[in-house]
């Protein structure tokens, strides 16, 4: 019945740029360039004093573990001296995971000063005099090899850009505008099985985690990304076809932000603080760590654009640390942080571990503004669009239009590995809702260059973390299938979302258990996308950032109570007057029982009909509230209506 209007998206292209990276960037690269060569230069200063120990230590300054060379003074100290710098790479490659993965700053900085003093103190008494010369000839080659590198990547990039600008500016005469998102549809019975697999586990006490699985506190497989993912799909499903039910939909969307609470998801902070900021202030809001605040942003956004349910704008939210400090703040107050944070980040977008900026959750703490700007009328969205999408583009965008995936904001480094083909969609996906023009660029150049359709099959492009599970870290391709095929059902491309379905269901063994479905051996927030991927639908995620739930469905009847898992509700929409339902046997042993629902927002001491009903005529409560009978022995559709 809800029917949104169309809407103007059009198509970007990728902007000219004449050197690989933005401005900002550029100019932090230079700085860490200068700031090395600086350290190096100290270094060889010192290496080329008389003291045997000054002379390692400054060599270890040159490149980690460069001190040990001074010991290559007889065969068997090469090979001894030889094994403690590739013990100090090891080390070194390990405090940089350590420095991406958590913010850890100190890491290679200790690993690096330590290896030079550690050859120090075993500096022979007459150091080899051809150390200063071989770092040198290692610097030389790394910074030719550096040169060249980037001098290719330049030109291969550059055509790259060309080829694709050519493409989208033929898209471009042909997508004036967005088709209007997607009607509200009912629920098929793969996207109800796997919504029975996240609603049992977002229904439990709020206290209990059964069933949901995390790995560690700080990357990807952190219970933080399974919880939110799960608030993410189900705000999704109710946008997209349960807009006039409330129920166990949205209890396990409120038992969700209450799990946000926990310490368990938010207790990284204070290492990540102190190590990465130099920072003891545990707060898990205030600066930086937009992978919680902008996540958690815009889990209770969804759920207010859903609901028109104001009370988490109006009453804060309790965090409470185990040594008595507490922290309050409503979803008002989170959205005024995201927006004093953006505002004083040079890059606009601001850091997720400290000095790591990842977009992807930058978009969710500007969806969380969009959606403020929307239900309270400020304009903080608006106000810094205009440098958020200047700098998105010019800083966090390949020269030929790809999407990085994260970003120093102290040395301006990058990794590139983690630019695929499942970064580009989650980009268009997520970013629909605020840059449309570039999230369909985003899509189109995924489109074009990295999913290829053959027949009745479908073939991705992948690299890096593509073939990772990312809520468990096993080597799997289920989450790249899953987010594809979901950004797929977004940007209206139903051929490659059906095709990725598919490759699921041929690729992973099934369980079906008493209504629930799952996948063996695939996380938690995995199968939050694979609800996604078989729920959503064209332009749903864009809908629910730009519209949320029609006033008029706001306004009008809701199912307000259905027995769960006995009754799973596949359909629930309302034009304000009638209310439309479809409802399915939850579990085996519901099938042919009598259910009882409760409905809310009727006009109070009216007279209805319902359609489908035990009882086919009723009236409303003096609160608008009535209870209905129902059997259900299959598929049952319901029209409750008002009487003439």
């Amino acid at each position: 019945m809800t029917q949104p209007s169309a809407s103007p998206a059009p198509l970007a292209l990728i902007p000219p740029r004449p050197a690989l990276d933005g401005p900002l960037t550029a100019a932090l690269l230079r700085r860490s360039l200068v700031g090395y060569l600086l350290l190096a230069a100290a270094g060889l200063v010192l290496a080329l004093s008389g003291l045997p120990a000054l002379q390692a230590f400054g060599l270890g300054l040159v490149l980690p573990g460069g001190g040990f060379a001074a010991g290559f003074v007889s065969p068997l100290s090469v090979l001894a001296q030889a094994g403690l710098i590739l013990l100090t790479l090891l080390l070194f490659l390990l405090a940089l995971f350590a420095w991406f993965g958590s913010g850890n700053i100190l890491a290679p900085v200790v690993v690096w000063l330590g290896s030079a003093a550690a050859a120090a103190a075993l500096a022979p008494a007459q150091p080899w005099a051809g150390a200063p010369l071989l770092l040198l000839a290692v610097l030389g080659g790394l910074g030719i090899g550096g040169w060249q590198g980037r001098r290719a990547q330049l030109a291969e990039q550059t055509a790259n850009r060309e080829r694709r600008n050519t493409r989208l500016a033929a898209l471009a005469t042909r997508i004036e505008t967005v088709d209007a998102p997607a009607p509200v549809a009912e629920l098929g019975e793969d996207a109800l099985g796997y919504l029975r697999y996240v609603l049992d586990r977002s229904l439990q006490p709020v206290e209990r985690y059964d069933g949901i699985d995390w790995v560690d506190q700080f990357q990807f497989g952190a219970l933080r990304y399974a919880l939110c993912g799960m608030g993410y799909v189900l705000g999704g499903v109710q946008h997209g076809s349960l807009p006039a039910f409330r129920g166990y939909l949205t209890q396990a969307q409120r038992n969700l932000h209450q799990k946000m609470l926990d310490r368990r998801n938010w207790k990284y902070w204070v290492l990540e603080n102190a190590w990465g900021n130099l920072s003891l202030d545990p707060d898990p809001i205030a600066r930086d760590n937009i992978m919680y605040s902008g996540w958690f942003g815009a889990m209770l956004g969804e759920y207010i654009a859903n609901t028109g349910d104001l009370a988490y704008g109006e009453q804060p939210l309790l965090w409470q640390h185990p040594d008595g400090r507490q922290w309050r703040y409503s979803f008002r107050d989170i959205a005024a942080i995201l927006h004093r944070n953006f505002r004083s980040s040079d890059f606009t977008l601001f850091p997720c571990e400290p000095n790591w900026i990842y977009p992807m959750c930058n978009n969710f703490g500007a969806a969380t503004l969009a959606i403020h700007d929307r239900v309270y009328g400020t304009r903080w969205w608006a106000e810094i669009e205009p440098a958020y999408r200047r700098h998105f583009d010019s800083e966090f965008v390949t020269l030929d239009g790809r999407v990085l995936a994260i970003r120093s904001t102290r040395t301006g480094l990058t990794i590139g590995a983690l630019t695929s083909v499942m970064a580009d969609c989650v980009t268009a996906h997520y970013l629909h809702g605020l840059l449309p023009d570039i999230a369909r660029r985003s899509w189109e150049i995924a489109r074009m260059d990295f999913i290829r359709v053959a027949g009745q099959d479908v073939e991705l492009v992948t690299r890096g973390w593509d073939a990772m599970d990312t809520g468990s870290y096993k080597r799997s391709m289920i989450t790249t299938y899953g987010q594809v095929g979901a950004a797929a059902a977004e940007m209206g491309d139903e051929e490659v979302a059906q095709l990725l379905r598919e490759r699921v269901r041929r690729e992973f063994r099934h369980v079906r258990e008493d209504g629930v479905t799952r996948l063996e051996g695939v996380s938690t927030q995995a199968h939050a996308v694979l609800l996604a991927l078989y729920a959503q639908g064209r332009g749903r995620s864009r809908s629910l950032i730009t519209q949320g739930a029609p006033a008029a469905t706001l306004q009008g009847p809701l199912l307000l109570e259905a027995p769960y898992p006995e009754v799973l509700v596949a359909y629930a929409d309302s034009d304000g007057a009638a209310l439309e339902l479809v409802l399915r046997p939850g579990r085996a042993a519901a099938r042919g029982q009598t259910q009882t629902l409760t409905l809310g927002q009727l006009r109070p001491g009216a007279a209805y009909r319902c359609e489908g009903a035990l009882q086919p005529q009723f009236h409303a409560d003096g609160q608008g509230r009535a209870t209905l009978q129902v059997r259900l022995e299959g598929r049952l559709q319901l029209r409750v209506t008002p009487q003439a």
